[in-house]
């Protein structure tokens, strides 16, 4: 067998146990940030997949995203929220 085909090997193996010890730490990582709330670099699919095979969890989910987020009302000329250019809003307390 030629050299370039033993080191070419000899880089795959490598690169392999590197990967292989290099796993651990980043699965500690990914779950770390999923605990933070920051969700992770494929979240976007698993979203997509839900849709298709999960439909009722990704229903749930957009329930669930709508009753988080609550949008500001849009201030009307002439309303006592606009101060000299400055916008105002003043959100009620959530019960």
């Amino acid at each position: 067998m030629d050299v370039s085909v033993w080191l070419v090997g000899l880089g795959v193996v490598a690169a392999a146990v590197v990967v292989a010890f290099a796993m651990p730490a980043m699965l500690r990582d990914t779950r770390r940030r999923q605990a933070l709330g920051s969700g992770g670099s494929l979240a976007g699919v698993a979203g997509g997949l839900d849709a298709v095979w999960r439909p009722s969890a990704e229903e749930a989910h957009a329930e669930w995203e709508a009753s988080v987020e609550m949008p500001a009302p849009a201030p009307l000329a002439g309303d006592k929220g606009l101060d000299e250019g400055t916008i105002t809003i003043q959100v009620p307390p959530a019960s």
